[in-house]
C-alpha cells in the first residue's frame, strides 16, 4: 500500500499526549513512542511512531526521541500590553501594603496606566512583542491579551490596536479583549465612567472590531456586580463574547454574574461561594485559576482548584502576567498548581491546554491533537508527563509548531 505524503512528522517520543481520548483515566489519551502526521498546518493523524512511518512519507521529520510531545500550550488570561513596572510596590505589599489599598492611593492599576497613555504605540508593540517571543519559547502558542492600562477611549484604543498588530505579525496565536472596566480612572466617579465604557467605548470597539472579549474586574473598589453586569450585557448585545475577574479579594458577586450572562470564563474565584461554582457546570463557565497572581497578592489566599475539580469543572490554569505578577510561563505556573493547589500532573496539563482553550472558545480549533485541529505542537525534554508540574520548567522545552510550521527550535525562537 502507498503512503500517502505529509507535510511534516513528528516521531519517537517518549509519550505522545493527544487530550483526544477518554479510554483512560488520566485523560491525556498517552501514546508511547508517538508522534503526530501534519499536513497544510492540520494534525492529520497521532498515533505510535510505528504506524506513522507505515502510513505516511514526509518532507520533513522532527526527532522528538526522549521527549514527549503535547498540544501547544494555552494563556487564556494576559495583560500583556502595557508600559513600566511596579517592582516597587511589591516592595510594599511585601511590607503589608495591600494590593487594594495601593489601588485606591493611585497606585497599582492607575500607576500603570499613566505610563502607557505615555507610550507611544512602537514602543509597547516592541515590548509586546519581546513578551509573546518569551511566551512561545516557554510553549504557549495561544495567548489572550487585555486591555485596561488606558481608561479613556483613544488609550484603550491604542492597546487593542497595538494587540491586533501583534496578533498580525506574531506567530503566536492572540486572542485581543477589551477590559476598559479594569479600574475606575483616578479622581472620576464610578458611575460615570460606567456609562462612558457602555455607551462610547463598547460602540466602538465592537465596530472597529478590535476585540473577541469583553472582560470586567468585578471587586470592591473597583467595579461591583450592578456594574459589572451592566457592561458585561452591553459587550454581549454588541456580539462580543464575555469574560469577568470574578472574586479575587472578596466574594464581589462576580461568579454569580458570570453564571447569569453565561460568560465563556471566570478568572480567578478565590472567594466564589460553592452554589456559584456548582452552577457552573450547568452554565458551562470555565473556571480560569491564577495560582501566580494569588501569590503575587501576598494574603495566603487561593482558589480551590481541589473543590472545582472534584465539581466536575474543567479547570484552566493562566499566568495573569501583568506589572503586578510578571510571569510569561505556563510551566512555571504549572509548577505552582502543583505546590500550592495540589494538582496532579494529569489536571495541570488539561488545564494548559484544552481546558485554557475553552476558557477562550477555542477548544475546536486547539487544545488538543485531534484530528483536523491546528498543528500547534510542543515537545519537551523530560522523560514522561509527570514531570509537568514537577519541574519548574527552566530548558525544557525543545520544539514549538504551530499551523505545523517550526518556530522555536531548541528552546528559541527560529521565525
Amino acid at each position: 500500500m502507498a503512503k500517502k505524503s505529509v507535510d511534516v512528522l513528528v516521531l519517537n517520543s517518549n509519550e505522545t499526549i493527544t487530550l483526544d481520548s477518554r479510554d483512560t483515566d488520566s485523560g491525556l489519551g498517552l501514546i508511547d513512542n508517538g508522534g503526530v502526521a501534519i499536513s497544510q498546518g492540520k494534525i492529520v493523524l497521532a498515533a505510535s511512531t510505528e504506524l506513522l512511518e507505515r502510513k505516511f512519507r514526509s518532507r520533513t521529520t522532527l526527532d522528538a526521541a526522549d521527549e514527549i510531545i503535547l498540544p501547544g500550550f494555552v494563556d487564556p488570561h494576559t495583560h500583556l500590553v502595557f508600559a513600566g513596572a511596579r517592582e516597587a510596590e511589591f516592595q510594599s505589599r511585601i511590607e503589608g501594603a495591600s494590593y487594594l489599598e495601593v489601588l485606591r492611593k493611585g497606585g497599582g492599576i492607575i500607576e500603570t496606566v499613566n505610563r502607557t497613555r505615555q507610550a507611544s504605540s512602537e514602543s509597547l508593540f516592541q515590548s509586546g512583542k519581546q513578551r509573546l517571543d518569551t511566551c512561545l519559547e516557554s510553549g504557549s502558542t495561544t495567548v489572550e491579551i487585555k486591555s485596561g492600562y488606558g481608561l479613556r477611549d483613544d488609550e484603550e484604543f491604542k492597546i487593542l490596536r497595538t494587540t491586533n498588530r501583534l496578533k498580525k505579525y506574531h506567530a503566536c496565536r492572540v486572542v485581543p479583549t477589551f477590559m476598559g472596566a479594569h479600574a475606575v480612572p483616578f479622581g472620576e466617579v464610578s458611575s460615570e465612567y460606567v456609562t462612558d465604557v457602555i455607551d462610547e467605548m463598547l460602540p466602538q470597539i465592537s465596530r472597529a472590531g478590535l476585540a473577541e472579549f469583553c472582560d470586567v474586574f468585578c471587586e470592591g473598589g473597583a467595579f461591583d456586580s450592578l456594574e459589572s453586569g451592566r457592561i458585561l450585557g452591553k459587550a454581549r448585545k454588541l456580539g462580543l463574547k464575555l469574560k469577568i475577574h470574578a472574586d479575587q479579594f472578596t466574594d464581589s458577586g462576580g461568579a454569580e454574574i458570570a453564571n447569569k450572562l453565561h460568560t465563556t470564563s471566570a478568572d480567578h474565584l478565590v472567594h466564589s461561594p460553592t452554589k456559584q461554582l456548582e452552577k457552573m457546570a450547568e452554565t458551562k463557565v470555565t473556571p480560569v485559576v491564577l495560582p501566580a497572581s494569588s501569590l503575587s497578592v501576598l494574603n495566603g489566599e487561593k482558589a480551590d482548584a481541589r473543590g472545582m475539580l472534584a465539581l466536575g469543572l474543567p479547570v484552566a490554569l493562566g499566568t495573569d502576567f501583568s506589572p503586578s505578577n510578571w510571569m510569561l510561563g505556563q510551566l512555571t505556573v504549572a509548577a505552582l498548581a502543583s505546590r500550592e493547589l495540589r494538582m496532579k500532573a494529569s489536571e495541570i496539563i488539561q488545564a494548559i491546554t484544552i481546558n485554557a482553550a475553552k476558557a477562550l472558545g477555542l477548544q475546536n480549533r486547539v487544545g488538543s491533537l485531534h484530528v483536523g485541529k491546528e498543528a500547534d505542537i510542543v515537545t519537551l525534554r523530560v522523560p514522561n508527563h509527570r514531570w509537568i508540574g514537577y519541574t519548574y520548567g527552566e530548558r525544557i522545552v525543545d520544539n514549538v509548531l504551530i499551523g505545523g510550521k517550526c518556530v522555536v527550535r531548541d528552546g528559541k525562537r527560529i521565525r
